[in-house]
């Protein structure tokens, strides 16, 4: 998901690559040092550079000046405004709660510039260098230039930690601007006690979600407390854009400041400060953030490749175990969907980006972190209780519901295709109770589908395209090129990947009614299958095609083309391609979607002039593949299905190249560590590609070596030959812990595999072989392929639940 803006565009087309410090040869134990948290914060990437914990309540870091500054920080921008706490790298205004800033001198808190969206820029503002700037796992430093003043950050969970050495010479203050965030001046409250306690909350004016803080310092301060710029003596101070100003004598001191947060209360932010931060020095919990990293970046150990491709790697891996967040404090209170405080014997998460994550990041956190994942599961089923159904994109206890279709669907079935829900109660044994929440799971996931379709949904087999466009002379007006008719089509699309998801869990629950029904409405996709064009096309209500009609325009998507969104059919792909004219046609289209082969022999050049020519998700027209947006990319891996997957292993290897270790190493805004997990199984050699079945296809892994470590024990993929020229498998073959090696003669395999702890060798070299995974047999599953010629549809190849074995083994 991204909005994106023409500036962020030109300064990046103009701008091309960007230096990043080099890491250093490192021991394995401080993988660590891979990371480099300026990845993807060059625009539109959105990330922000600042410490947070692995799924961290608290992501705390710099927010630069703009314009449209979704993640708080540009790299272009050469000002920060302030250090605040809650970020998130996705293309809407969802962070900068709980502002703090340092300062010499005299204090301003008038605004100097007002930006293209977002918040305006105060006074007391200060330029920055990266020449000047640090930024590494659980810890980020800048000199502010305006007063010499040496910040530094750390983190735990929930509780921001800040260093601030001031020169000697000026007053030294800190400006706690509570009631600002990313999108300008909030309702607010301020409260500082006696003791020292600096307590208050703010409130966003869109969602109306309220961030809780509780703050101590290791010096005495004065007390300035304002609204707006009205300034006051009181200890107290509420309304919009309420703060203080905390003043700490002359300079020439350090300052160091825990601010505990809480979406719960302030008792909960005062209890978070308290549990994770009380009787820690400034450096142990740093040194404590960086083990927490090493210990989460460990659960993948790569070997060979280059240093840049390691730094690409497990930034990348870094990047997706951000998100989802902790949602509840350290005492396991939490705040519902509907405002009542309850307590957790659990932890809670929030910040689920589901119609970005389910092209990767879903699967990796479903594969390394299965306990997580379980009560990241169970949180958003305790949201369906409260809220009456399941999200589509959270903020706190919110739905803001941005984007389309029911991608929480998928979500569920990663980890429930995978065993993670067999004990879903997480007491160590399977059962009623553990039967009792599956099925409470798929009653919500049920009444989000079948129950719930939406407008005539069910009756006319697609999503409606309500509106046709205003024509001026053969031209669409603007606003409708924008509106892109409600973007039905793609939806539609959308509701088949979840409905097969849906299929595989009532197929392991033996609900064959449900299971029927889901399977049918999976295949709506048909509907909109234009026989003449052979192009997903949108239709009106009364079964019109919207017309004139062109695949490079963007009318009944969202966010994209006929050409980006036709692909969005992996639960049936060889029922698509079938429609489409077969696998020449397809492959056809292909090649000419990725215009192949330059795509896949020029490494980086290619593929960036293909992203930009989207303007980074500004505007979506014309023929080319979108690496920045998530709609599309699973394309890389389609060859796979039409007998060609050595042109997946070029194009695949051509689109991982886009994500260099350097700023401007995100082809786009992460969207909560989307592109991020779509890299690590690119870069990895293998990617799934039907959200919701524990299933992946195999494309061409960059590291002679990868350990992926599960519970089940480890899984490998060895593939000693493996560079940037031998980039095309030559063959394959499997060995399990028990089992003799056996030859993998399709493109495919299930997480079965995974779990018994087996090791893929993949025989590497710089020619394509041109036999291999090319049979009609050798492609990965779709419903079409799967169904026998009485017409059942063996949902076993899709290896959900008890189902999960191989194909090899079925055989």
């Amino acid at each position: 998901m991204r909005r994106t803006f023409a500036i962020a565009v030109i300064v990046s087309v103009l701008g091309g690559g960007l230096a990043s410090p080099a890491g250093a040869q490192l021991a394995p134990s401080d993988l660590a040092g891979y990371v480099d948290p300026l990845i993807g914060t060059y625009p539109p990437g959105f990330v922000n550079p600042g410490p947070v914990r692995p799924f961290g309540m608290v992501g705390v870091g710099p927010d630069t000046e703009g314009p449209l500054n979704y993640g708080g920080y540009h790299y272009v921008n050469n000002t920060i405004v302030s250090f605040s706490h809650i970020h998130m790298s996705a293309g809407v205004f969802r962070g900068g709660q709980l502002p703090v800033m340092p300062v010499s001198g005299q204090v301003e808190l008038e605004d100097v510039s007002q930006q293209l969206g977002g918040s305006p820029v105060p006074a007391y503002a200060s330029p920055f260098s990266h020449a000047t700037e640090t930024a590494e796992p659980g810890y980020y430093s800048v000199l502010l230039e305006r007063y010499g003043i040496q910040a530094e950050l750390t983190s735990t969970e929930r509780v921001g930690v800040h260093r601030y050495a001031f020169l000697p010479g000026q007053a030294a203050s800190v400006v706690i601007d509570a009631g600002r965030d990313l999108r300008g001046d909030q309702p607010s409250a301020i409260d500082i006690s006696d003791d020292g306690l600096v307590t208050g909350r703010v409130t966003t004016d869109d969602q109306g979600v309220t961030v809780y803080f509780a703050a101590r310092f290791s010096e005495p301060f004065t007390t300035e407390t304002f609204v707006g710029t009205t300034r006051s003596s009181a200890k107290q101070a509420e309304g919009t854009r309420a703060g203080a100003i905390l003043g700490f004598g002359d300079g020439g001191k350090t300052i160091e400041a825990r601010v505990g947060v809480s979406f719960t209360d302030v008792e909960g932010a005062i209890k978070n400060l308290e549990a994770e931060a009380e009787g820690k020095t400034f450096d142990e919990i740093r040194s404590e953030s960086r083990a927490a990293w090493n210990d989460a970046l460990g659960l993948i150990e790569v070997e060979g490749g280059t240093e840049g491709e390691k730094m690409s790697f497990y930034t990348a891996l870094y990047h997706t175990q951000f998100f989802p967040n902790l949602f509840s404090d350290a005492d396991g209170r939490y705040r519902g969907f509907d405002d009542v405080i309850r307590v957790s014997d659990f932890p809670r998460y929030t910040q689920f980006s589901l119609w970005d994550s389910y092209r990767g990041q879903n699967q990796i956190l479903s594969v390394i972190q299965p306990e997580r994942y379980r009560h990241m599961i169970l949180s958003l089923l305790d949201m369906a209780r409260q809220r009456g159904h399941l999200p589509r994109w959270t903020f706190a206890n919110r739905d803001p519901s941005h984007m389309s279709g029911n991608p929480v669907i998928p979500f569920i079935g990663e980890g429930w295709c995978r065993g993670i829900l067999d004990d879903a109660d997480g007491d160590g044994d399977e059962d009623e109770t553990d039967d009792a929440l599956r099925t409470e799971l798929f009653n919500a996931m049920r009444e989000r589908t079948i129950n719930n379709p939406g407008g005539n949904y069910e009756n006319l087999g697609y999503a409606p395209t309500t509106q046709v466009p205003e024509y001026f002379d053969g031209v669409p007006a603007v606003h409708e090129l924008h509106d892109g008719g409600g973007g039905n089509a793609g939806t539609t699309l959308e509701y088949g990947l979840a409905d097969l998801s849906l299929a595989l869990m009532a197929d392991d629950l033996g609900l064959e009614a449900d299971r029927t029904k889901l399977l049918e409405r999976a295949l709506f996709y048909r509907n909109l299958l234009d026989p003449e064009t052979k192009w997903i096309r949108p239709r009106t209500a009364d079964g019109a095609w919207i017309d004139p009609f062109l695949p490079e325009g963007d009318y009944g998507f969202q966010e994209g083309t006929s050409w980006q969104y036709s692909w969005l059919v992996m639960q049936d792909l060889r029922g698509l391609f079938d429609l489409m004219g077969g696998n020449a046609a397809v492959q056809e289209r292909l090649d000419t979607f990725f215009n192949f082969p330059a795509s896949g022999t020029v490494p980086v050049a290619w593929p960036k002039v293909q992203n930009q020519a989207t303007m980074f998700g500004l505007l979506y027209k014309g023929n080319q593949y979108a690496p920045g947006n998530e709609h599309d990319l699973q394309a890389p891996f389609l060859y796979n299905y039409v007998g060609a997957p050595w042109k997946t292993q070029a194009v695949a290897r051509g689109a991982a190249s886009l994500y260099t270790p350097t700023p401007d190493g995100l082809p786009g805004n992460d969207d909560l560590g989307a592109l991020s997990g779509w890299l690590v199984w690119t870069m990895l050699g293998i990617y799934p590609t039907t959200p919701g079945s524990p299933t992946y296809t195999v494309a061409s892994p960059v590291f002679t070596k990868a350990t992926i470590h599960t519970p089940q024990g480890d899984f490998v993929i060895d593939a000693p030959a493996a560079s940037t020229v031998a980039k095309y498998v030559q063959s394959a073959s499997f060995a399990g812990d028990k089992d003799e090696s056996s030859d993998l003669t399709t493109t495919w395999f299930t997480h079965g595999d995974i779990r018994k702890g087996a090791t893929l060798t993949l025989d590497m070299g710089p020619i394509p072989n041109m036999e291999w995974g090319t049979a009609d047999e050798a492609a990965p599953p779709s419903i079409t392929s799967a169904t026998q010629p009485d017409g059942e549809v063996r949902l076993r190849d899709f290896a959900c639940g008890a189902g999960i074995k191989t194909k090899r083994n079925e055989s």
